[in-house]
């Protein structure tokens, strides 16, 4: 039910919302909140990015490796059911949240060229490139900056309680 603001020219200027950008083009970055078009159909997903072409992404037991390196997370809350952890790689940081066990399928992913790994911040209930692969660096319209409204349901009441900037 959220909002949001898209920069649409954080990765170049374009003609169309995907495809090459015809000047100031910039790639993605870790951490980065991407608005893209999911290879599996062709509406805008927003989810955060954390591989890169030719990276090597590992999920076990809800932790995170790439090409090798794990993730580093701190505790901040957990209530039984919901954890929330403070997750930094590089200078990129985030809080995710996971639920229940602590066990996991083991996951390795390898990013081809000229692709990208996405994942949901809510790891446990996220579509993300663990189910439909990879995305095409032309996919990418943009970043995530700003909730801006949150609308539930039609006959609810837009809020802007959740108003604020992406991190």
């Amino acid at each position: 039910g959220d909002f949001i603001l898209v920069n649409k020219h954080s990765y170049g200027l374009k003609i169309n919302r995907i495809g090459k950008p015809f000047a100031m083009a910039s790639n993605p970055e870790y951490g980065d909140v991407v608005v893209f078009i999911p290879p599996h159909v062709n509406v805008p997903y927003i989810k955060r990015l954390i591989g890169k072409p030719g990276d090597t992404i590992r999920y076990i037991n809800k932790k995170l490796y790439i090409n090798g390196d794990s993730v580093e997370q701190e505790l901040i809350s957990h209530d039984g059911i919901e954890t929330f952890l403070q997750e930094t790689y590089l200078q990129s940081s985030r809080v995710i949240r996971v639920q229940g066990g602590s066990a996991s399928y083991p996951e390795e992913f390898s990013v081809p060229a000229g692709h990208y790994f996405v994942m949901g911040d809510n790891r446990d209930n996220s579509s993300d490139s663990r189910y439909w692969g990879f995305v095409p660096r032309e996919h990418f319209m943009g970043t995530g900056e700003m909730i801006w409204m949150t609308w539930q349901c039609w006959t609810c009441l837009p809020s802007f309680s959740r108003a604020g900037w992406i991190n």
